[in-house]
């Protein structure tokens, strides 16, 4: 078995060749709150909850299957901020679709000049941003009546983190790795991650880097039929070491 591939399939980027659908309504009411026109879309959630992977995922699907919409994708509006301008300069004769990430580093400003923006029918303006800042952008009344959609991601359930690790090892054709995980491997990756995409995916790198290393040196000492809990309990130790 090589694990340092394995692991690969968990590194911490928005990779969609490894995209998990774990929400087909969300992303069916998004897409239809798109074609509908909405003015602006909320996104919220806390780091590592899937927000990205979410719009990056509808980004895709409208550049492959529609053709009647000018999309942008902004990922980091700060160093982006030339892109937002244009926005506010030119003037589009089809329907403008843009998605705007890390939209907590908006300045008031840009927000308020965004939601005159998508006064503008042809314009619907899709904000992801953590929950905190959601509650912010929300909580202000000229705001209220413009946001006509709004999702909050929550952490995954138990459920959804199992189907998450198990679809990504299977969709990757890793099934003998995927057979070795068990409900009290589950558990503990719940139990540690919180059903956090980001923590999860973290832990499970980490867990596969040090399962590989003890394969390589100790093969009698890794289990041939299960993940030994003990190698999830190093990658947490290591991981709060990393980030004390």
């Amino acid at each position: 078995m090589n694990f340092q591939e394995v692991k690969k399939l968990f590194k911490d980027e928005i990779n969609m060749g490894l995209y998990v659908p774990l929400s087909e309504k969300i992303e069916i009411d998004l897409m239809y709150a798109i074609y509908e026109k909405e003015k602006m879309i909320l996104i919220s959630g806390e780091a590592g909850n899937g927000k990205s992977f979410l719009m990056r995922k509808i980004y895709e699907n409208l550049l492959s299957k529609n053709k009647e919409f000018k999309i942008y994708f902004i990922s980091n509006p700060f160093e982006e901020g030339d892109v937002i301008d244009e926005l506010f300069l030119l003037n589009f004769d089809e329907q403008v679709v843009v998605f705007i990430d890390e939209a907590q580093t908006l300045s008031d400003e840009k927000i308020e000049r965004l939601r005159m923006l998508a006064d503008n029918r042809k314009y619907t303006i899709i904000l992801a941003t953590h929950e905190k800042e959601a509650k912010k952008i929300f909580s202000k009344q000229h705001f209220q009546t413009r946001i006509n959609h709004f999702i909050n991601l929550q952490p995954l359930k138990i459920d959804k983190l199992e189907l998450f690790i198990n679809s990504k090892l299977i969709q990757n054709e890793a099934h003998n790795v995927a057979s070795l995980f068990n409900k009290s491997t589950y558990k503990l990756i719940y139990k540690l991650s919180g059903g956090n995409l980001r923590k999860t995916n973290q832990l499970l790198y980490k867990a596969f880097d040090i399962i590989s290393y003890f394969y390589d040196k100790y093969p009698n000492k890794v289990s041939s039929n299960k993940i030994d809990n003990k190698y999830i309990e190093m990658a947490d130790m290591d991981l709060k070491g990393l980030n004390a």
